[in-house]
């Protein structure tokens, strides 16, 4: 996601291009809608094998207390993401 002059910028172009679906007998483009982004709390593991992650993300909680600006876009581009100072 980009930020742009305060606010978060979908990434995805409106609609998708066909291409995306990877439904190769789908040469329209894909409308979809955007929706609100909310901040969820997920446990990862980091094991990575034969070109697949070994374990499936998992859903903890709904975090509606921490906004998503709050959130850096990518772990480490920020200081004092997660309460650190």
């Amino acid at each position: 996601m980009q930020r742009r002059g305060g606010t978060v910028v979908h990434p995805w172009p409106e609609p998708l291009p066909a291409s995306w679906s990877g439904q190769l007998d789908r040469p329209e483009p894909l409308p979809y809608v955007q929706v609100e982004l909310t901040v969820v709390e997920i446990e990862v593991d980091v094991a990575f094998e034969h070109q697949r992650w070994r374990h499936r993300v998992r859903y903890i909680r709904a975090r509606p207390d921490v906004s998503t600006y709050d959130v850096p876009l990518l772990l480490g581009e920020e200081e004092g993401y997660f309460g650190e100072p």
